[in-house]
């Protein structure tokens, strides 16, 4: 992801991301038999609800595909904890339980 923003001072600044879940989720999928056996189905044309994407991975429409365990739970955490997501009512709900809390102390 890049992310590019102009400073007080006009001048242009670029921020990119690169997370290295992609590797692994490639990875998982590689040595996992039934996204083998998906991945065979779909390059049969047996499956048209799933595709592989051109960077190799396996998509279920337009989502990539990310085994149950270890690999999903870096998925989610990093989706959640990581000091770059944002939650957009995030805010709003710490105000809601804050002031939520305060009340039946």
């Amino acid at each position: 992801m890049v992310i590019r923003r102009t400073n007080a001072f006009g001048q242009l600044m670029t921020l990119e991301f690169q997370s290295t879940l992609l590797e692994k989720i490639k990875e998982a999928q590689s040595g996992d038999p039934k996204i083998h056996e998906f991945r065979n189905q779909v390059e049969a044309g047996l499956r048209t609800d799933m595709q592989i994407h051109g960077d190799g991975t396996l998509h279920f429409g337009d989502k990539i595909c990310v085994l149950k365990g270890d690999i999903l739970q870096k998925v989610l955490s990093e989706a959640h904890n990581s000091v770059y997501s944002i939650h957009p009512g995030g805010t709003k709900m710490y105000q809601d339980l804050k002031q939520h809390s305060s009340g039946t102390e």
